[in-house]
C-alpha cells in the first residue's frame, strides 16, 4: 500500500491530527491529510511514543503505546490507537470508501458527512467508555456507518477493514518491586523514545501535578523520562475553594512548576472539548501554556481504578469510575501534545497491581479510609515527599459547572441558533443561566441524595442527568469544527 500524504503548513489543520481515506477508485493507494507536526515516512505515520527505538517504526507491535498513526506492512495497513481510553479512533465506511482519523471533526470534513443534529444521544454514547470494553461504538451519520474504537487496533486489506488486539508482551507483576522496575523502565523508554534524533520533531516531556495521590507519581515517571517541567492548578473543585497546588511537591521532585488559575475566563478553545464527549469536565486543560512544537504529557488519569484498594471484581480491565481526560483528546491535537496517562501501563495485569496493594509488604504505606493508595504513596514518599503533602483528601480540578452551555458569549448565542433548528424542544439558556445556582446544588447534593435513599424506586434512576437542551452540545461543536476542516482538504499542499 503506497500513502500519498497531504501536510498542512499553515496552521488551520490541528497539528497533530490526521486522516486516511481508502477508495476503490485510487488501488493500491492510501490518501493522508495531516497537521504539520505528525511524524511521516514511506509507509507510517504517528502521532505518539513507546518504549522502543523511534527509527524502528514499530509502534504496531508495542503494548505501551500512547497516541495514535498508522503503519504500511506490505498489502496491509494497521490503524494504531492508544493503549488507554482516553483517546480514540474514529471509522467512516460508505460503500466501497473507508476513512480512518485520530479526530471527528477532520474526519467529518474530510469525508464530507455530517452527524445527525436532531440526535441527542451522542455525548451519552461516549460516556459508555466507562462500561469497558462494552461500550458503544456505532454513532449515527447522514451516510454511510460510523464507528468509535478505544484500546484496539484496525487492519485495512483486500478483504475489508477488522478490528484487531492490541499485542501482548507485557508480564504479570509478582510484587511491588516488579510493578516499580517496569514503570520506571517503561518511562526511561518513552523518554528515550520521545528524544530520538530520528524524530524530525523532539518532543518536549512534561506533568500535570497536584496534591493528590496519581499525578505526583506521574511526575516522578515524567522526571526518570526526561521532564524538567510540571503544571498544575491552584484550588480544587469544591463548594469550599481549597488548595490543591502541587507546587511543593514539583519542588523536591526537583521540576520547574507552572500554577495555573482554573476560571471562566482563562478558559479557550472549548469548541474542541464540546466536540470531544459534550462536556466541560475536561477544560481545566485547556488554561496551561503548552511548549511550541509537540510535546508529551504525563497524567494520573484512572489511577483511581488502577491504585485504589480492593480487589478488581471484574476480568474487564478498562472499566473505569468516569470518563475524566476523554474531554482532551480533541484540543490535545489541537496544542500539540502526546497524553500519556501512567496508570495504564500494565492495565492488562490490573489484578496484580490490586493483589500487590492489598500484600503485607505495603502496610506501612497503606492509611486506612475511603482514599487509600498504597502504591502511590510508596513511590512518591520513597522520593522524600512527605506524607502530610500530598493523598490526605480527595480533590479534583476538573471545570466545576454542573450546567453545561457554552462558555463564551458568542458560543451560547450560536448553540441557540443550533437548538432553534435542530431542537424539538428550543429553549433560551439564559434562562437557565441565571438559575444556575439552583441547578449546580441539585446536580451537586440533592438529586444524588435522593438516588442514594431511593435508589431501588425505578423512576428515580430513570431521571436524565442532563437537560434535553444540554444533549446537542456534541452535534453542534463538531459540525461548527467541519467547515474549516473541509475547505482545508482542498487546499492543503501536496
Amino acid at each position: 500500500m503506497k500513502l500519498s500524504i497531504k501536510r498542512s503548513s499553515h496552521g488551520s489543520f490541528p497539528s497533530l491530527a490526521w486522516v486516511a481515506n481508502k477508495n476503490s477508485k485510487e488501488s493500491g493507494t492510501l490518501s493522508v491529510w495531516c497537521g504539520d507536526l505528525v511524524e511521516t515516512g514511506e509507509n507510517y505515520l504517528v502521532e505518539g511514543v513507546w518504549p522502543g527505538a523511534f527509527d524502528n517504526i514499530d509502534f504496531d507491535e508495542s503494548e505501551l503505546f500512547y497516541g495514535s498513526g498508522l503503519r504500511v506492512r506490505g498489502s496491509d495497513v494497521c490503524f494504531v490507537s492508544s493503549c488507554s481510553t482516553v483517546d480514540r479512533l474514529w471509522c467512516h465506511k460508505d460503500g466501497e470508501s473507508v476513512t480512518v482519523s485520530n479526530s471527528l471533526p477532520c474526519l467529518l470534513g474530510i469525508a464530507n458527512v455530517d452527524l445527525v443534529c436532531e440526535h441527542n444521544g451522542y455525548a451519552q454514547a461516549v460516556e459508555t467508555i466507562v462500561k469497558g470494553r462494552s461500550y458503544r461504538k456505532d454513532f449515527p451519520v447522514t451516510r454511510g456507518s460510523l464507528e468509535i474504537h478505544y484500546f484496539e487496533n484496525l487492519v485495512l486489506n483486500d478483504a475489508g477493514l477488522v478490528a484487531a488486539s492490541k499485542p501482548e508482551h507485557i508480564r504479570g507483576f509478582t510484587d511491588f518491586d516488579s510493578y516499580s522496575q517496569f514503570l520506571n523502565e517503561t518511562a526511561e523508554g518513552i523518554g528515550r523514545n520521545a528524544k530520538d534524533p530520528s524524530r524530525k520533531n523532539p518532543i518536549t516531556i512534561m506533568s500535570t501535578v497536584s496534591r493528590g495521590y496519581d499525578s505526583p507519581v506521574a511526575s516522578i515517571l515524567a522526571r526518570t523520562a526526561g521532564a524538567r517541567k510540571a503544571v498544575t492548578i491552584k484550588s480544587a473543585r469544591s463548594l469550599i475553594p481549597r488548595q490543591d497546588s502541587g507546587a511543593l511537591i514539583s519542588d523536591l521532585l526537583g521540576l520547574e512548576c507552572e500554577e495555573y488559575t482554573n476560571t471562566r475566563k482563562n478558559i479557550k478553545d472549548e469548541l474542541w472539548y464540546w466536540a470531544a464527549n459534550g462536556s466541560l469536565q475536561d477544560m481545566n486543560f485547556s488554561v496551561f501554556r503548552y511548549p511550541r512544537g509537540p510535546s508529551l504529557m504525563f497524567t494520573g488519569f484512572n489511577g483511581d481504578m488502577v491504585w485504589s484498594r480492593g480487589s478488581s471484581t471484574s476480568d474487564d480491565y478498562l472499566k473505569r469510575k468516569d470518563s475524566t481526560g476523554v474531554g482532551f483528546c480533541e484540543h490535545r491535537l489541537v496544542e500539540g501534545v502526546i497524553h500519556c496517562p501512567v496508570p495504564f501501563w500494565g492495565i492488562r495485569h490490573l489484578k496484580d497491581i490490586k493483589r500487590i496493594s492489598e500484600d503485607g509488604e505495603m502496610t506501612p504505606w497503606s492509611v486506612g479510609g475511603d482514599y487509600d493508595r498504597p502504591i502511590p504513596r510508596r513511590i512518591v514518599e520513597s522520593e522524600g515527599v512527605p506524607r502530610d503533602y500530598f493523598g490526605q483528601k480527595k480533590s479534583a480540578t476538573t471545570v466545576d459547572e454542573l450546567l453545561l452551555f457554552p462558555v463564551a458569549r458568542h458560543l451560547m448565542k450560536e448553540y441557540e441558533k443550533f437548538l432553534d433548528y435542530y431542537s424539538s424542544n428550543p429553549i433560551k439558556i439564559y434562562r437557565f443561566y441565571l438559575s444556575r445556582k439552583i441547578i449546580d446544588i441539585w446536580r451537586s447534593v440533592l438529586r444524588q441524595r435522593i438516588i442514594d435513599i431511593l435508589g431501588g424506586v425505578p423512576i428515580i434512576n430513570s431521571f436524565s442527568k442532563t437537560f434535553g437542551w444540554e444533549d446537542y452540545l456534541f452535534p453542534w461543536a463538531n459540525q461548527a469544527l467541519k467547515p474549516s476542516i473541509f475547505k482545508l482538504k482542498e487546499d492543503i499542499k501536496q
